[in-house]
């Protein structure tokens, strides 16, 4: 695991019930996001600073998150939809129920907030319900990690108390394990290539090229790293920031958990990673329920 109003300087495009299509920021014609605080309502809160999206709260956060959608540090890019014939009724009776297709099957539950990482400091409140959000094509999480041949896609958002600090929980399932497995390979090999491909794109915008990405746990089924870097505005947020991401496979799901710390001048990125490693356990003991 968006919206069309802007976090610090970051735009996206509203597409979409639920949760939020971003606008394509590589020429693609859609992208679906996760974008809590841009959707309007009846008292319009202040936009989140952060390079994470997620969804609507309901706390602090605007209100009507039920429905709007959530914005992520990542948006997810989804290629148009090829046209779809029209079904046709089983004309033969049917000994076994048909499949419910995966984009409608009961999303695996969230992280409790308590669970998500510096909660003590941020007391994580979530941003409405989980979304099954549409996703037609690739899947985009950030700079680096772009998956496909996912076939659903549920998110999750949660708020920080200061306002400007979003958690996502993006959960995709996969047509089998092995396809699962390849996706969860595929994150861990792009990150673990992350920090050239974050320099490459800030020398692109006359950025300082100072992106510096670690891995900070890993457990038989996970890994978590952290990204320390002037961020590139589109995907991110403009400005010094620490993005940590969490990926856990199980079975035919892959759970992609990230949150990100924007630094000022008052209060410099400062969560403790060691705690990442019991982060990687939370989410994996989730997915297996």
């Amino acid at each position: 695991m968006s919206m069309s109003r802007k976090r610090r300087s970051r735009h996206a495009v509203l597409a979409g019930a639920g949760l939020l299509a971003a606008a394509a920021v590589y020429g693609v014609s859609q992208q679906a996001i996760a974008s809590a605080t841009d959707a309007p309502t009846a008292s319009a809160a202040a936009p989140a600073t952060t390079g994470a999206a997620t969804p609507g709260a309901t706390t602090a956060a605007p209100s009507a998150t039920t429905t709007d959608p959530v914005r992520t540090t990542a948006p997810v890019r989804t290629k148009a939809p090829a046209a779809t014939p029209p079904s046709t009724p089983p004309t033969v009776a049917q000994s076994t129920p048909p499949r419910t297709p995966a984009s409608n099957r009961k999303p695996a539950p969230a992280l409790d907030p308590v669970q998500l990482p510096d909660n003590d400091r941020q007391q994580w409140k979530p941003m409405g319900e989980v979304k099954s959000l549409p996703l037609v094509g690739e899947f985009q999480l950030n700079e680096c990690v772009t998956l496909d041949r996912a076939t659903a896609w549920h998110q999750q958002g949660f708020l920080g108390t200061t306002r400007d600090i979003i958690a996502v929980q993006d959960t995709l399932t996969f047509p089998d394990e092995a396809t699962a497995k390849a996706a969860y390979r595929a994150t861990v090999d792009a990150m673990n290539t992350c920090e050239a491909t974050s320099r490459a794109l800030q020398k692109q915008n006359a950025l300082p090229q100072d992106a510096a990405v670690r891995q900070t746990a890993t457990t038989a089924d996970g890994t978590a790293w952290q990204r320390r870097w002037t961020g590139v505005q589109g995907l991110s947020s403009p400005g010094d920031q620490a993005n940590h991401v969490y990926a856990v496979q199980q079975g035919r799901e892959l759970a992609l958990l990230h949150f990100d710390e924007v630094a000022s001048e008052a209060a410099a990125p400062s969560y403790d990673f060691r705690g990442d490693t019991a982060v990687l356990r939370t989410l994996g003991a989730q997915l297996d329920k």
